[in-house]
C-alpha cells in the first residue's frame, strides 16, 4: 500500500504530547521510527491495559496513538546513544520532537547540530514554543484548554458547575494537528529549494486560537459565550438539546431551521403521539413565525420534548433524519462496531495483535481519499523491537558494536 508520506524517514522522539502526528505520517505511508527510552515511552504507561495489567507492550492508548510506526530504544542519557540518533537524523526527512525547550541543545542534537543534513525538517511541539516569558513552563492536557480558553466554553448548562475540559487529549491533538501541517508545507517548500527548515509550533498557540466562536464574539459585541451542555456555546443560555426517550436513551434534538417538509413531517409525527399542543395554530405555517418561537419561545421546544420522550431514539433519529431533520441518537462508542454504515464505508481495519492472539478493529482515519491513502498500516510496535534491525541495516553497526551498546546500557 502507498501513501501520500510515502518514501519518507521520520524520526520520532517518543512522547505522548507528539505521537499522535508520529502516527498520522505512520498512516500516510512514512516509515516512522520512533526513539523511546530503555523503560518505553511514557505513553506505554498511561492505560488502560490489556486485562487492566500494566505492560509496556499491551497499552490500549499507545497501541492506538502508534500505528505502524517501529521503536528503537535508547537511553539518550548516554553519549553512544545520542551518536546513534545523530546517525539517524543525518538520513532523515523529518524530525519530530518534543522535549523541553533547551534540552538536545545540550546534546548537541539541536537544529543547528544536525542541519547538516540541509533536506531535514526539524519539527518541535512544545507546551509554549522555544522563546517568550512562559518558555519553560510546563503542562497538561488539561491545563492547556483551560489556559487556551476551551474550557470556559465547555461543561454544562448549570452556571454553578465548575468547566470541563475534552477528553482524548484534545490540547494536544491540536498542536499535532499544526505541526503536520506545517510538515507538508514545509515537504511542498523542499520540492522546489530542496531545503529542510526548522518549524515551532506551541500548543497554547494552537489552543489560543481554536476557541471557536468565542474569543471573536467577545472582540466584536463585548459579550461572553455561556457553556452550553452538549451544544455550542451561546451569547445566550438555551434550552438543553439532550432529551429522554421512552427506552432510557437519549437524542440530540438540534434544530437549525424547520422548512415546510420538515415542519409538516414533524406535526404529522406529533399528531400520531398526541403531543402537537397549539403548533396545528396556522401562524406556524410561516416559516419565519415558527424559526422565531423556536429561537426564543417555549412552545415548539416544550412539544419536541413530548414527542421524544414517547418514542424509542432510534425511531427518533430514522424518523427525524427521513423527515430531513438533524437529530441524533445518542450512542456509546463501542455502539458503533456493528453499524452497518461503517461496515459499508468499510471503516474499520482489522489489526492482528500476536500478544493477545486476536485482531482489533481500528478507525480507518478522519476521510477516505484513494489517493493520499491514510490508514494503519500495522500495529504498535513492541519496546525495542527494531533497535537492532535499525542499527544494522540502516546504520550498518556489527554485532560486536551492537553488543558493546547493550552492555552499557545505551540500547535495548
Amino acid at each position: 500500500m502507498s501513501g501520500v508520506y510515502e518514501g519518507l524517514m521520520v524520526i520520532e522522539l517518543a512522547d505522548r504530547r507528539n505521537q499522535w502526528a508520529g502516527k498520522l505520517l505512520s498512516d500516510g505511508g512514512a516509515r516512522v521510527i520512533q526513539i523511546e527510552p530503555i523503560n518505553g515511552s511514557p505513553g506505554r504507561w498511561t492505560g488502560p491495559f490489556v486485562q487492566d495489567t500494566p505492560d509496556t507492550d499491551n497499552c490500549l492508548d499507545y497501541w492506538f496513538n502508534n500505528t505502524g510506526k517501529h521503536s528503537v530504544a535508547l537511553d539518550l542519557g548516554h553519549k553512544p546513544a545520542q551518536d546513534v540518533l545523530r546517525q539517524l537524523l543525518a538520513r532523515a526527512d523529518v524530525f519530530l520532537e518534543s522535549t523541553a525547550p533547551g534540552t538536545l541543545a545540550t546534546m548537541q542534537l539541536d537544529y543547528a547540530a544536525v542541519a547538516g543534513n540541509t533536506g531535514l525538517i526539524y519539527a518541535s511541539l512544545t507546551d509554549f514554543g522555544q522563546d517568550g516569558p512562559w518558555r519553560d513552563f510546563q503542562m497538561n492536557d488539561a491545563a492547556h484548554l483551560a489556559l487556551g480558553g476551551e474550557m470556559a466554553s465547555t461543561g454544562y448548562s448549570d452556571a454553578t458547575v465548575t468547566p470541563i475540559g475534552g477528553k482524548g487529549e484534545q490540547a494536544w491533538h491540536m498542536g499535532c494537528a499544526f505541526v503536520l501541517h506545517a510538515i507538508t508545507v514545509a515537504l511542498f517548500d523542499r520540492m522546489t529549494s530542496g531545503q529542510g527548515q526548522y518549524i515551532d509550533v506551541a500548543i497554547h498557540d494552537a489552543c489560543a486560537i481554536g476557541t471557536e466562536g468565542a474569543v471573536p464574539h467577545w472582540m466584536y459585541f463585548g459579550e461572553t459565550m455561556y457553556r452550553q451542555t452538549g451544544m455550542h456555546a451561546a451569547p445566550r443560555r438555551l434550552p438543553p438539546l439532550e432529551l429522554p426517550t421512552r427506552d432510557g436513551k437519549y437524542v440530540m434534538a438540534i434544530n437549525q431551521a424547520f422548512s415546510k417538509r420538515a415542519w409538516d413531517a414533524l406535526l404529522d409525527w406529533m399528531d400520531e403521539k398526541g403531543v402537537t399542543g397549539e403548533l396545528r395554530d396556522p401562524k406556524f405555517q410561516d416559516e419565519a413565525v415558527r424559526n422565531a418561537e423556536y429561537r426564543q419561545g417555549t412552545l415548539i421546544r416544550e412539544a419536541i420534548r413530548r414527542l421524544i420522550a414517547v418514542s424509542d431514539a432510534e425511531e427518533c433519529f430514522r424518523r427525524a433524519q427521513t423527515s430531513g431533520i438533524s437529530w441524533a441518537m445518542i450512542r456509546a462508542a463501542e455502539e458503533n462496531y456493528d453499524l452497518p454504515h461503517y461496515q459499508q464505508r468499510e471503516y474499520w481495519r482489522h489489526i492482528e495483535h500476536p500478544q493477545i492472539g486476536r485482531a482489533i478493529p481500528y478507525p480507518r482515519g478522519p476521510f477516505a481519499c484513494e489517493a493520499l491513502q491514510i490508514e494503519p498500516r500495522g500495529r504498535a510496535p513492541s519496546l525495542g523491537e527494531h533497535t537492532r534491525h535499525v542499527l544494522t541495516q540502516d546504520l550498518g553497526f556489527t554485532e560486536p558494536e551492537i553488543a558493546a551498546l547493550t552492555a552499557t546500557g545505551a540500547i535495548r
